[in-house]
Order: structure tokens, then sequence, then C-alpha cells
């Protein structure tokens, strides 16, 4: 198992994406994000159906950054309770397992 984290979470703009993303790189938070295609996002919210589109991102950071990249992710994100998911990477490739942990670096 590698030593990295992925993490997943909506925005509900293309610029608050844009502006995670940049944000998070320059905390060196994250080593890449990957902006998706958006997304028609349905959910039930304070009893009403809502539907919207969003814009999934996937970040991709080392373990011992995971928990402030969460943290920090949700001090930016206009959502009252914003999706912000994480998982580890199972395996991964080692030079860019490396590249992540070495842009990580605090």
């Amino acid at each position: 198992m590698s030593d990295l984290v992925l993490i997943y979470s909506l925005f509900p703009s293309a610029g608050d994406a844009h502006d995670c993303c940049r944000m998070l790189l320059n905390e060196k938070l994250i080593a890449c994000a990957n902006r998706l295609s958006p997304a028609i996002s349905y959910h039930s919210w304070e009893g009403e159906i809502d539907t919207s589109e969003e814009h999934p991102v996937l970040f991709k950071t080392s373990a011992a950054c995971a928990d402030a990249a969460m943290a920090r992710i949700g001090e930016l994100h206009r959502h009252e309770v914003p999706a912000i998911i994480s998982w580890p990477a199972e395996k991964a490739n080692p030079l860019f397992a490396a590249w992540i942990r070495e842009q990580t670096k605090s």
C-alpha cells in the first residue's frame, strides 16, 4: 500500500474549483488535481430535492498532508456541508508516488 491519498470534492462553479486547486497547490497541500467534467448532482437539502451542476475535482496528496488538505478544502468551500471524501491509494507508480511526496513537503 502506498502512502498517497486521493481526495474527491464537488464545487458549485468552475471558478470555485479552479481557485481551490490553485490555493492548495500554492500551499503545497496537494501535488496535483484533476478538474473533471461538470456533473449533475441530485440530493435532498432542507426537505427539498435539488438538482444542480457541480464541478468535481480529484486531488492527489501524501498521507501526511491529507487531513490538512481536506480541512482547507472545507474552509474554501461555499457549501454549508461540502462533500469532501478521501481514500488511500492502494498502489501507485513508484516514480509518481515519490513526486507527490516531494511536491507536498513543507
